[in-house]
């Protein structure tokens, strides 16, 4: 008896608490009892078993498959037994619970772009049939009738068995298709009468392991007339009840089981009575790493909702599912130690350190990798140019690079690696790369060879022929094989040399090439796949192309699961950047007498994916709308401080306080919406002041309860610990004592038209930052901001 023998036989479970229908019965059949934890187990030992037995399977033969996961899982379960090597292609979108349970059986994994879900898995699994049919045996589940021969000799005997012929109704989800296939098939035989529904996913679904089949490859074994109906089954319904399953029913399922419950409710709701099977398909275990089950207020909460990217490798936003539950790995292009930061650069750290403090505030750890370029042909030339040794030209920029950072309140990234300090890591890639046949040595220099490449230009869906050399890729004097191959160790020149630039190799004195310092310093402190890469968009190519290009050589991923790219900085139409003369540094603007919040707050106040066209005449715009907003915070801040000097201002709860609270409430979520909508800040930032227009005159009034201003606070606070672009900062209570003595004297002098001696206290008060305002209701003081 091997574990194969426990395949099948899978309990039939009443659905109690769940179903509303009292004439009608639901039977869930949860094929998560089989030994490879899904309904594919059956699939999996149907097609090796009949293989065998036709003699198409051999020992010296590769088990092939694409995959979503528990195909693969019940492929590898089998192989493993049986002593056969197995391959699986599937998404990098699949769930990282099945990659690792494939893994542990031993199969190979063979990623492929997550944009292109299942069908770029079948893809790539059917070229390297066509390459090498002697090296594999592809079971084509898609194709294969063994595969709905599984449920047709298993599965639908056994509902017939358990429920002793009762049955009125069978529901399954659709993937392959062989389930509901090999089922209906059956029951055609044995009772025509037995109704069976099939459920499809929408268009762009969610529900890992379904197919929409005019969306995806449609199964060759799949025959839509076999049914007797097919509904569509909603992801939020779906994921919902596979919830609802664990919470009220104590069945822990995954999401296709929701769905398949979701028909089966909607079938009993057209019945006066009768029995229903519903199948299961697979165990909830292997769907923890995405959000089917984050428990809320720990990853996601109701003011929060679903946090979604725009992915620029799958030109799509997709919500966003950490590789690892609770931890979020970034890696962001920083600075290259040549220059002082200009504004596009200030942009793209601006954006990273946003994302970072949204990941932190829902609750993730976030790991932030943000790499030193200190070493590349700008900092080589422009040390030897100054006639500095290179580690003192780059230091000063490095330095002035880390005074930006703090000026614009980028929280510092967990790891600032040099290049220079990994030069080991690249040559160690580098090796790999030869060994596997994916560069070449020439002339003591090591070089990326695309052609060997098949899937190069996923991000950026280049065409290779129309690249103009020496403008999108590296041209010099170094002879590589093709101008399209680009460089990962470079020979030294004689004038690097002789300033001591280079390290040892086994190919001789290199430096490194731009791209593989990302990919081995990414790869060093995050894993070789990771959640997040942020840059800016005119570094998709060549750069972020070659990064993907040597990450999918070694390992066969695309280095980052989520690529963010914000746009860029123009002026007067042009990019901002040295070599077209526009070039603006933060350095510059502070001089000017601008401060790191104004201009962090002009970044920001852009959604990120939208070209920034800078003036100084919308930087001043944005400096104004900015000081409305300090002046709101300034007058909250003061009349909070007013009433914790007078205990007879404790204003209790009014009558409005409801409204007010709701009010708070209503800008509360459209703030975050706009956060969790691709960190749409113009939306976010546009809930604050939609906050203050409302709360201004009531505050200028004093009309608002201590419980409610404190409330105010507390929600703007929340909002600035991601955006970061608010004056919040309470003055000392001495201080305040001071500013009321000052303001008393000032009215006394006031009423005895002394003018001078009042003018002379408002000079003193603004010399303390102090602004006062006679209004209407009053004489009001606040904090003057920057």
């Amino acid at each position: 008896m091997t574990v194969l023998d426990l395949i099948g036989n899978t309990p039939l479970i009443p659905i109690r608490k769940l179903n509303p229908y009292k004439n009608v019965q639901i039977l869930a059949k949860l094929e998560g009892f089989n030994p490879g934890g899904s309904v594919k187990d059956r699939v999996a030992l149907s097609m090796i078993e009949r293989a065998e037995k036709r003699g198409e399977l051999t020992k010296d033969k590769i088990v092939l498959e694409a995959s979503s996961g528990n195909t693969g899982i019940g492929l590898a379960m089998v192989c493993a037994v049986k002593g056969y090597r197995c391959l699986i292609a599937m998404s990098e979108a699949a769930s990282i619970e099945r990659r690792k349970i494939m893994q542990a059986f031993g199969a190979e994994i063979m990623l492929t772009p997550a944009r292109l879900s299942t069908d770029g898995a079948i893809e790539a699994v059917y070229e390297l049939y066509r390459k090498e049919p002697e090296k594999y045996f592809c079971t084509d589940q898609f194709n294969n009738p063994d595969n709905w021969k599984a449920h047709y000799y298993g599965t639908a005997m056994e509902i017939w068995e358990q429920t002793q012929g009762k049955v009125d109704c069978i529901c399954a989800t659709m993937g392959t298709t062989g389930t509901l296939m090999g089922i209906a098939k059956r029951m055609r035989e044995l009772n025509p009468k037995v109704r069976i529904v099939g459920g499809e996913p929408n268009y762009g679904h969610r529900i890992q392991g379904l197919k929409n089949m005019k969306e995806s490859y449609k199964p060759g074994i799949y025959d839509k007339s076999i049914a007797d109906r097919i509904r569509t089954v909603n992801d939020d319904e779906a994921f919902e009840l596979a919830r609802e399953l664990a919470r009220v029913e104590g069945i822990f399922v995954g999401m296709s089981s929701g769905a398949a419950l979701s028909l089966a409710l909607k079938e009993a709701s057209e019945m006066k009575s009768g029995t229903i099977v519903v199948i299961f398909p697979d165990g909830g275990e292997r769907y923890l790493s995405t959000s089917l089950f984050q428990v809320p207020g720990e990853f996601e909460t109701e003011k929060s909702g679903v946090l979604r990217f725009y992915n620029s490798l799958t030109r799509k936003k997709e919500p966003f599912e950490p590789i690892s539950k609770g931890k979020v790995g970034i890696y962001s292009c920083g600075p290259t130690a040549y220059e002082h930061a200009h504004l596009g650069l200030c942009r793209r750290m601006v954006v990273a350190d946003l994302l970072r403090r949204v990941l932190e505030h829902i609750g993730y750890k976030v790991t932030h990798v943000m790499n030193i370029t200190d070493i590349d042909d700008k900092t080589v030339n422009g040390a030897l140019k100054s006639g500095q040794n290179l580690k003192d030209f780059t230091e000063k920029y490095i330095k002035s690079f880390l005074e930006d950072a703090k000026t614009l309140n980028i929280k510092i990234p967990t790891h600032l690696p040099k290049a220079s300090e990994h030069i080991n890591e690249m040559i160690d890639i580098s090796k790999r790369l030869i060994d596997s046949g994916m560069a070449y040595e020439k002339h003591s220099s090591v070089y990326f060879d695309i052609s060997k490449l098949p899937s190069y230009g996923a991000l950026t869906h280049i065409d290779t022929d129309k690249v103009i050399v020496g403008r999108t890729v590296d041209l010099d004097e170094y002879d590589k094989d093709s101008p399209l191959d680009f460089t990962l160790l470079k020979r030294i020149s004689l004038q690097e040399l002789k300033a001591g630039i280079g390290f040892e190799s086994p190919w001789g004195k290199i430096r490194p090439g731009w791209h593989i310092e990302c990919v081995a310093m990414s790869m060093k402190y995050l894993g070789e796949f990771f959640d997040i890469h942020t840059s800016g968009t005119d570094l998709m190519f060549p750069h972020h192309e070659n990064e993907i290009a040597i990450s999918k050589a070694l390992n066969g991923t695309s280095l980052a699961k989520t690529w963010l790219h914000s746009e860029l900085v123009f002026v007067d139409g042009k990019k901002m950047s040295r070599s077209a003369g526009n070039v603006v540094t933060l350095k510059d603007l502070i001089k000017k007498g601008y401060t790191g919040r104004q201009v962090r707050f002009f970044l920001l106040r852009s959604y990120y994916k939208s070209p920034i066209q800078f003036s100084f005449s919308y930087l001043e715009e944005a400096i104004r709308a900015l000081k409305r907003l300090d002046n709101f915070t300034g007058d909250l801040i003061s009349l909070t401080m007013e009433r914790k000097l007078e205990d007879n201002e404790q204003i209790p709860a009014s009558e409005q306080e409801n409204n007010f609270i709701e009010i708070i409430k209503k800008y509360e979520h459209t703030f975050w919406e706009g956060i969790n909508d691709d960190l749409n800040t113009p939306k976010a930032i546009g809930s604050i002041f939609q906050l203050a227009r409302y709360f201004n005159p009531i505050i200028l009034k004093g009309e608002i309860s201590t419980p409610c201003l404190e409330r105010l606070l507390s929600v703007l606070k929340e909002f600035d610990s991601v955006l970061s672009i608010l004056n919040l900062k309470f003055p000392d209570h001495d201080d305040v004592i001071k500013v009321r003595e000052l303001i008393q004297m000032r009215e006394q002098a006031r009423s005895k038209n002394d003018w001078i001696k009042a003018d002379a206290i408002r000079d003193e008060l603004a010399q303390m930052g102090i602004e006062i305002l006679d209004t209407p209701h009053g004489v009001r003081w606040r904090m003057v901001t920057d």
